[in-house]
């Protein structure tokens, strides 16, 4: 840049001037634009987001197989799963302030603008963290049966260790954020953003490194499922592999924005018209991107049986009724691969 804004500061959130060829490229429309998309849809999110979260760890937590004292710890997937809800509620505590912005610019100081980029950070490290360590599970527990079923105790163990690791590497990765969030004025709006560095170390950790470790366990999964013809024995698998799928979908295409912003940003390659595109398209991505934790309680509503039976065994009903429930749960056919993983998931 040529400009007076000389800080490379390129922005997952924000929206800024660059000058291009001597000329000042004013992206107000770029603004009025995020101001018309952002508020309505991160609150709408933060609602149906909290409500639905909050919903699958009542019935995780307070349902008899969860977590307190049941079956559940018996399958490691459960274990991470109600980690992974947990990272998306905190995330979605800060969306009405990123809503807050987009119309009213950052007026909330820099030290909540630094921890609220940084628990985005730590919502993304965390998730993607935690699906890679789901798919590995499912790759020792589907690709070697024998070894998982002897040492389900150690496994156990090992995943609480491994939850608490991953917190903390994502609190870690997320640190630079404290340091390089920056609140800055830009065509008289205050704006929150992050740099370069945190960019790079985002796309390239955050994302794209669990995504080959997922991508590797679940193209085995797939080879094994397909050469023993088991697939009707994990039927669970089908909302973990829907998890990662929409993670995929909502992430992927935001992340490769970011990646040419900051290619961008070191060659001012792109004239002034072309970079407005690239910020409404990054905007739009960005709001795909946020709205992802809301998305997975509505997956497990939609696809998974077992959760969908255990929520209902929780709504006021009739002692019938519930009984009707609880029997139908018990007489279902199972394996032993569903008993040691998939039953234990409550999906």
């Amino acid at each position: 840049s040529n400009g007076t804004n000389t800080t490379i500061t390129t922005s997952t959130t924000d929206p800024f001037t660059e000058d291009y060829d001597g000329l000042m490229c004013e992206r107000s429309e770029v603004l009025q634009f995020r101001a018309g998309l952002e508020p309505v849809l991160f609150w709408t999110v933060a609602v149906l987001g909290l409500a639905g979260n909050l919903l699958v760890l009542w019935v995780y937590l307070w349902r008899g197989r969860g977590v307190c004292g049941g079956r559940g710890l018996k399958a490691l997937t459960h274990l991470y799963l109600l980690h992974l809800c947990a990272a998306d509620l905190f995330f979605l505590l800060t969306l009405p302030l990123w809503a807050h912005q987009s119309t009213e610019g950052w007026t909330l100081g820099a030290p909540l603008c630094k921890v609220t980029a940084a628990m985005y950070k730590v919502n993304l490290f965390s998730v993607s963290l935690f699906l890679a360590c789901i798919a590995v599970d499912r790759y020792v527990v589907i690709v070697h049966p024998t070894a998982a079923l002897n040492s389900q105790r150690q496994r156990r163990n090992w995943a609480r260790g491994i939850s608490v690791s991953v917190w903390l590497l994502a609190l870690l990765l997320a640190t630079p954020e404290l340091a390089f969030a920056t609140v800055t004025a830009q065509d008289d709006h205050m704006t929150c953003r992050t740099s370069d560095l945190v960019l790079f170390l985002q796309v390239s950790l955050g994302f794209f490194v669990p995504l080959v470790v997922m991508a590797g366990c679940y193209l085995v999964i797939g080879r094994r499922l397909l050469m023993t013809h088991t697939f009707h024995k994990h039927r669970p698998l089908l909302v973990i592999m829907a998890i990662v799928l929409v993670f995929i979908i909502t992430q992927l295409p935001h992340n490769c924005v970011l990646i040419t912003e900051i290619w961008d940003a070191h060659t001012t390659s792109l004239n002034c018209a072309d970079r407005k595109v690239l910020d409404k398209t990054g905007l739009v991505l960005q709001a795909v991107a946020f709205s992802h934790p809301a998305l997975n309680p509505f997956l497990y509503a939609l696809i998974g049986r077992r959760f969908r039976q255990e929520l209902m065994s929780l709504l006021p009903r009739s002692s019938t009724q519930k009984k009707n429930i609880s029997l139908s749960f018990k007489n279902r056919p199972r394996t032993l691969s569903d008993s040691e993983t998939s039953q234990g998931l409550s999906l």
